[in-house]
């Protein structure tokens, strides 16, 4: 093997690397929180405050999937209409990007919201609610009913596949991005509807999830690319910098530089 087949080779590993040790970190951040905070919160139950109370009720909602579906579908279908109606390449191109940026959030939403839901309804843990009853580790798989459907939290899903898009679409407010989904994700805890390990469960099963799509994605060659040292960038910027360059898809720029056979015709 040449030198230079191990480059390529070691840096084919460095994703999978990050995402073993990422879901390694994940998962046994899911086990401590379960062991050190779920039995207490189990018995302190939700906020007492009530002003802290609602504000943790309006800020949940943020985690809901509707709203999240909704926004990328119409920016999706807006865009692709929009790139019917270009009239130069690069705006035609440019419209595209949008649009299949916004399909790739919505699948990424709307998948990970599927799985999740799947996931909490099979292994059918107790919700806070029933702790006096069940404790904080009951688990009564296909019950049938909400109160047997706390692990993975699905709100805390979305918003961890929600800032995971934003992440990667924005990389340089990543550490902005963590910080809120901690604390959207947390608002399931104060309102009572999750312990803290189903919370942690969600976000980063949505994060891991939005990150496996985009993997897929840049493997078509849609949207991401992966980086030199094993990163997703986007392909495209979504606001060009003045004076930078806009890299047109191969077709684009094959068909602005061919000739027109009748104009040829007509000059000879």
């Amino acid at each position: 093997m040449t030198i230079l087949a191990r480059i390529k080779n070691g840096r084919r590993r460095v994703p999978d690397c990050r995402t073993r040790l990422c879901l390694l970190a994940g998962s046994s951040l899911v086990v401590l929180m379960a062991l050190l905070f779920d039995s207490a919160i189990g018995n302190a139950g939700r906020l007492t405050c009530p002003v802290f109370y609602r504000i943790a009720t309006v800020l949940t909602r943020i985690g809901q999937s509707d709203w999240c579906l909704l926004v990328s579908f119409l920016i999706a279908l807006e865009a692709a209409a929009a790139s019917r109606l270009a009239r130069t390449a690069e705006n035609r191109c440019r419209a595209l990007f949008v649009s299949a940026l916004s399909s790739y959030a919505f699948l990424s939403i709307a998948g990970s919201g599927i799985a999740a839901n799947l996931l909490k309804r099979a292994l059918g843990r107790a919700r806070p609610d029933q702790f006096s009853d069940a404790g904080a580790f009951d688990f009564l798989p296909f019950a049938g009913s909400a109160r047997f459907e706390s692990f993975p939290s699905g709100h805390a899903t979305t918003i961890g596949a929600l800032m995971m898009v934003a992440a990667l679409i924005a990389p340089r407010h990543r550490p902005i991005l963590a910080i809120a989904a901690l604390w959207l994700g947390m608002t399931r805890v104060m309102v009572g509807a999750h312990y803290p390990s189903d919370v942690v469960a969600g976000l980063g099963f949505g994060a891991w999830f939005a990150w496996i799509v985009a993997l897929g994605f840049a493997r078509r060659g849609l949207v991401f690319r992966l980086s030199s040292d094993g990163n997703l960038v986007l392909r495209q910027k979504l606001i060009g910098d003045g004076g930078q360059r806009y890299d047109m898809p191969q077709r684009a720029q094959t068909s602005q530089q061919e000739p027109n056979p009748s104009l040829s015709a007509a000059a000879a």
